[in-house]
């Protein structure tokens, strides 16, 4: 919603993804397995700025709720383990090949392999991410909810923990990229963006108002 109110109207405000965390969701205990044991549901949601903050907020709700299902979060990860695993590896110096300084020894094999229109591509495009160009993701979100961890370590005392998001999507393909974890009894926001998309005036506007919309609550 601020976004929306600082930027103005975008087609990509709409797009937002939310991440899930599939670990209590596997069969067989991961237990401290390591691993990218993530998923996520996109969904396409318009905030009414004729409404306030909650009510967008509960509308948003019920729209995500039925979206997360066992099929949904899978889906992605179930269609990726059938291809063959150099495709996955092969997207990324499909997209980074043309990136690659001409000084470099390997820069004339991999900007021909990115220039290639090949299956690669095809499945680039079809996903909308064979160009840094595109914001495709208005939003995405990763929440690490409440973390039961300690407050207290000896002398040493837990004051919060900062979740640095990363993301499955390059940062200039999402127009922000928010991090949530409490802990401690606090909330920490961190927000990610590209600069080539947006201005560090415009985010801090855009945490100003989203800040204003939580603590009016």
């Amino acid at each position: 919603m601020a976004p929306a109110i600082v930027q103005g109207e975008k087609p990509y405000h709409s797009k937002i993804i939310v991440a899930s965390n599939l670990r209590d969701k596997m069969k067989d205990p991961i237990g401290e397995g390591i691993g990218f044991y993530a998923g996520g549901v996109q969904l396409n949601f318009n905030y009414n700025l004729r409404k306030n903050f909650w009510e967008n907020v509960r509308k948003f709700h019920r729209q995500a709720i039925p979206q997360y299902t066992n099929k949904n979060f899978f889906n992605e990860c179930l269609t990726w383990s059938y291809l063959d695993p150099t495709i996955s590896e092969s997207m990324n110096f499909k997209k980074i090949g043309g990136l690659v300084s001409s000084e470099n020894d390997r820069h004339e094999k991999l900007f021909a392999f990115s220039q290639r229109d090949d299956v690669i591509l095809s499945i680039m495009k079809r996903e909308n991410l064979d160009t840094f160009d595109k914001i495709i993701i208005g939003t995405a979100v990763t929440n690490l909810t409440r973390l039961d961890f300690p407050k207290m370590f000896g002398a040493l005392e837990l004051d919060r923990i900062m979740l640095k998001p990363g993301g499955a999507f390059p940062l200039s393909n999402i127009n922000i990229l928010l991090g949530a974890v409490t802990c401690s009894g606090k909330l920490s926001l961190v927000l990610e963006y590209s600069d080539k998309n947006i201005t560090p005036d415009i985010i801090e506007k855009i945490k100003e108002q989203a800040m204003a919309f939580l603590l009016s609550s």
